[in-house]
């Protein structure tokens, strides 16, 4: 059985910059501070991301620590307030529907996704724009579950074995468009095909050491042939 695993932003979907928006504004009312931009390292886990941008604006790494509990909670909740603007901010990035429809036809595949974003804001996305069906998110892996991504990948492995049995995670392959998403593949021993549909060159993707890059998923054939590691027909 393989066991494909999607991140979510910029590999999915593009959320069209409203979950950060909503970031910087409960980190700045957090603080009593005005929000601004802030960096935002893709690929990161979500705890990471809120306590980069909660420093950034000027707390202490103690001071972060204190408040990012009460950050993520209210991320969840106010994502949900504001989730109908996605398919209108946003949108779903080349050939997704097809590639994930495809997958799911297909017998010994298993999709779910490995992400930085909490669970709850993961289904949120996803349900926006129409994706939740082809993937078990019951064997995904979140920033919720861990703060460091490499280590989501045992988190859904071990999950997809303990759903689908012995061997459910055997191959593993991961779909990513960060270097991040290369770099924990590459630590956990699976295949990653990136995708330069995010905020990184397929150059640098090729460079971190990806398996395949592709400009993006629009031609089935080749986004199948580099996923399940056959010859494209």
């Amino acid at each position: 059985m393989t066991l494909v695993l999607w991140d979510v932003d910029q590999t999915l979907l593009d959320a069209g910059a409203v979950d950060r928006e909503l970031w910087f504004a409960l980190c700045g009312e957090l603080l009593g501070v005005p929000p601004r931009p802030a960096t935002v390292v893709p690929g990161r886990t979500i705890r990471q991301i809120l306590r980069a941008i909660l420093r950034e604006y000027g707390a202490d790494e103690a001071t972060a620590d204190r408040l990012l509990p009460a950050a993520l909670r209210q991320e969840a909740t106010r994502l949900a307030a504001v989730a109908d603007r996605l398919p209108d901010r946003g949108r779903l990035l080349p050939g997704v529907p097809a590639v994930l429809d495809e997958l799911a036809a297909t017998p010994g595949v298993v999709q779910s996704v490995l992400t930085g974003n909490q669970r709850a804001t993961t289904e949120l996305k996803l349900a926006a724009f129409g994706l939740a069906p082809p993937l078990d998110l019951a064997v995904g892996a979140f920033g919720s579950d861990r703060e460091h991504r490499p280590e989501l990948v045992p988190v859904a492995r071990a999950r997809a074995e303990a759903v689908y049995g012995p061997g459910a995670a055997t191959p593993t392959v991961l779909v990513g468009d960060s270097r991040l998403d290369v770099q924990t593949a590459r630590d956990n021993g699976v295949r990653i095909v990136a995708v330069a549909t995010g905020f990184t060159p397929a150059a640098e993707l090729a460079a971190a050491g990806a398996d395949v890059v592709l400009t993006d998923l629009a031609d089935l054939e080749a986004a199948l042939a580099a996923i399940l590691s056959r010859p494209a027909a």
